[in-house]
């Protein structure tokens, strides 16, 4: 266990009496700092420094891991000490014990219901550099059967995640409004957006359920959207994109024809050599649900993605023939290899 400098931290514990004496700490007790309010050793937690994480599996072969602290005051501190963990509720690290400890009025188990658990408190009284400044209470935690949480609240806050319905967002591209058949044209703006908006889709969504003892309240945001358009491109749009309508165009050529103000891109070349002959367009939406409860907070990272092809042409000049003969093209057509 990490000792850490007390910086002249203690506190008295009135939940005793001033009249009752306090037990001297064991000499040479390993990582024992006395208190000279009390008499108590004075310890400073730090066995599991770095916060613990979760992981949530999202759309299917990805994975993707989250943060999650505990906290006290309003201040991350580590959730695991040496055989104890951090309890929200008396602002201790509790230890099991096989029965109840007072120097007030001492008892014996069963005076207790069946089931009541005992822990040995490790009261938080300060942080100190990131480390819990803790001090051993002489009483007990004593929880009746019941009131002791059944569930990790990291466990709880991906049960509630579940719950809340996120699915990959439908996809819109201007040529499906513009074109009769969804052919996108070479050099001409393409406007990307979700037709589908939601709490679902591109949020936020909040969410407040109590499992196992614990209440979890989750809000999920859209960070961004990410467009693949094949061959390497991608455009990140900050929300669901501009929907394009046929009005957009009328009166328009296409030399004229507007970006789209928050989510567009621009073909250079055909889709003509590609695999069926189209672009495989694919959007990602990339959440980040903030989870709180149980003296806990976290954040889960998620994404969905969902597909579409998109057929891209570029359209070549055609030379007419004055005297009504047959239309020929200007130049002859490309081939995939140039």
């Amino acid at each position: 266990m990490l000792i850490r400098k007390l910086l002249g931290v203690v506190a008295i514990l009135s939940v005793i009496g001033s009249s009752v004496a306090f037990a001297d700490p064991t000499p040479g007790s390993p990582g024992c700092v006395v208190g000279w309010s009390a008499g108590q050793c004075v310890y400073s937690v730090g066995d599991d420094g770095h916060p613990p994480t979760t992981s949530v599996k999202t759309t299917p072969g990805a994975k993707k891991t989250g943060e999650s602290a505990c906290v006290w005051e309003g201040q991350v501190v580590p959730c695991l000490d040496a055989g104890g963990f951090f309890d929200a509720a008396s602002g201790c690290y509790l230890h099991p014990l096989t029965g109840p400890q007072s120097l007030v009025s001492p008892s014996k188990v069963s005076d207790y219901p069946p089931g009541t658990k005992f822990y040995e408190c490790w009261l938080i009284l300060a942080v100190d550099d990131g480390w819990p400044v803790i001090q051993v209470v002489p009483e007990s935690v004593n929880r009746p059967p019941g009131e002791t949480r059944t569930i990790d609240p990291r466990v709880a806050a991906r049960q509630v995640v579940e719950t809340m319905g996120f699915v990959a967002p439908q996809l819109g591209v201007s040529p499906y409004v513009q074109s009769a058949n969804h052919v996108g044209i070479v050099n001409v703006p393409i406007w990307m957006w979700v037709t589908d908006p939601g709490p679902t889709t591109t949020g936020p969504q909040t969410k407040t359920a109590a499992l196992g003892g614990v209440s979890i309240t989750a809000t999920g945001t859209v960070d961004r959207i990410e467009w693949s358009m094949a061959a390497g491109k991608t455009v990140t749009c900050k929300g669901a994109g501009t929907p394009f309508t046929r009005e957009m165009a009328t009166g328009k050529s296409l030399k004229d024809m507007p970006p789209s103000p928050t989510c567009g891109y621009k073909y250079a070349k055909s889709s003509r050599c590609e695999k069926s002959g189209t672009y495989n367009i694919t959007a990602t939406a990339y959440w980040t649900v903030h989870w709180t409860g149980g003296g806990m907070q976290g954040d889960i990272p998620l994404d969905f993605s969902r597909s579409i092809p998109l057929r891209v042409t570029d359209l070549r000049p055609v030379l007419v023939d004055p005297g009504g003969g047959s239309e020929q093209p200007s130049a002859p057509p490309r081939t995939c290899g140039n």
